[in-house]
């Protein structure tokens, strides 16, 4: 019972010594870092440097400013004719013209009908108008005959109706029986008779002669029909154009109306583009009807630029595509690519002319309504209006003076106060060391977007 408090006494001590080990040697290594930092050669420290943007500007110069619309648009034809056969009838022959996308001049036959029914109609016409005309000849010489027999009917009338009064002078006095006096009485009336109805054999001649007249119109129409139908058993085109669809073939039959081909006039096209209703807006103000249009069609190496000048407007407003359709009538020059309908093409025009604006890039707005300038050195912002668009640019109107410097560069920290360098201006002394009199490597190395 004596040795269990030595062994225990034993064991603590062995303990201590294990846990002063590793104590001892982390304060030799604290010791050392203490020793070694103490001792290290002092580094010289870099002053902090305010980071400054180096931007492009441009000057300000609020001016009078008419920017140009460009729009998209497809060529049509600004004459355009499905044509139709006149008479029916067998086709008999077709024109070398006469084939899909092929070229005819005004005038060319395209389609001839057979003939044969159409020459025979004039014929009859002819026979049938002669013939009247005869028989009005034959009514006139009738005619004539009656009035002279009418007068001479007359003429006998006066002659018995003195003989008469003789007779009656002579009854009075008792010289002339009542016998003879009503012979020659009953004389009287019997010529008169004879002028009453020579009379109305004239007013029948002369109605015939009306009716024949009559008739000679009617035939004469006939006859004129029948020659313009045989002249449309020939289709001719009429004018220049280019050819489109064809539903004509030799020996077909063709009923009248039934359409031979399609014509695209070839002098006439037209560019349909749209407008948005801001842009239609603005132009109705200045009068849009006439107004110059550069169109631009590319084809081949280079694009084909025509003149036009706006037309017509569409009827209707294109709600589906939020703007109103535009007419212009192309004027192309001699020599230049022949149009076809259905190209696409790009539109040029001059928009309204915008008072006191400046033209900036869009990189330059911020927002809706804010762009930058420099001043001292930093970026000071502005509150402007944008009135309008020129392509990619932005016109604005706005409290800018002339002269300012507009930043144009994009810069995400864009806000008043930040430093900026102009590119192409004096750039300021690099900052010195305490050590050194050289620049420091980042600022020897300010290139691109900003400087250190």
């Amino acid at each position: 019972m004596g040795l269990k408090p030595a062994w225990t006494l034993g064991r603590v001590a062995g303990l201590a010594v294990k846990a002063a080990v590793p104590l001892a040697v982390l304060a030799a290594a604290f010791a050392g870092f203490e020793y070694l930092k103490s001792s290290r050669p002092e580094v010289p420290q870099r002053p902090a440097v305010e980071r400054a943007w180096t931007v492009e500007t441009l000057a300000a110069e609020p001016t009078a400013h008419r920017p140009r619309i460009t729009a998209y648009g497809t060529i049509v034809a600004g004459r355009q004719v499905a044509l139709r056969a006149l008479v029916a009838g067998e086709v008999v022959s077709v024109g070398d013209g006469l084939r899909e996308g092929g070229l005819v001049h005004a005038g060319d036959p395209l389609v001839e009908i057979d003939s044969f029914n159409y020459r025979g109609a004039v014929v009859e016409a002819t026979a049938n108008l002669d013939e009247a005309r005869a028989k009005l000849d034959e009514a006139q010489a009738r005619l004539g005959l009656e009035t002279t027999a009418l007068g001479r009917a007359r003429e006998q009338l006066e002659i018995a109706e003195r003989d008469l009064e003789r007779a009656q002078t002579l009854s009075q006095r008792g010289s002339m029986s009542q016998q003879a006096l009503d012979s020659r009485r009953m004389t009287v009336l019997q010529n008169r008779g004879v002028v009453e109805a020579g009379q109305a054999t004239l007013e029948i001649q002369t109605a015939q002669i009306k009716q024949l007249r009559a008739q000679i119109e009617r035939l004469e129409w006939k006859l004129r029909q029948a020659e313009r139908n045989l002249a449309d058993v020939t289709l001719k085109a009429p004018f220049d154009a280019y050819v489109g669809t064809v539903a004509a073939e030799v020996g077909k039959l063709l009923n009248v109306n039934d359409v031979v081909a399609v014509l695209y006039d070839r002098n006439r096209f037209d560019v349909r583009f749209a407008l948005t209703d801001s842009q239609y807006g603005r132009l109705l103000e200045e009068g849009l009807l006439d107004r110059a249009v550069e169109v631009r069609w590319y084809v081949g190496g280079a694009p084909q630029l025509y003149k036009a000048h706006i037309v017509r407007v569409a009827p209707e407003i294109a709600a589906q595509r939020g703007g109103v359709d535009v007419y212009a009538r192309i004027e192309p020059a001699q020599g230049q690519a022949p149009l076809r309908p259905g190209a696409f093409v790009e539109i040029l025009l001059d928009d309204r002319v915008y008072e006191n604006v400046v033209s900036v890039p869009a990189t330059a707005v911020y927002g809706t309504d804010r762009v930058y300038v420099i001043e001292n050195g930093r970026l000071a912002g502005r509150t402007v209006e944008i009135v309008g668009y020129d392509d990619a640019d932005v016109l604005v109107r706005g409290a800018i003076a002339v002269g300012d410097r507009i930043v144009v560069t994009r810069i995400t920290e864009a806000g008043d106060g930040l430093k900026v360098n102009e590119r192409g201006a004096d750039a300021p002394p690099a900052p010195k060391t305490g050590a050194s009199t050289k620049p420091s490597a980042r600022n020897a190395q300010s290139t691109g977007s900003s400087d250190g």
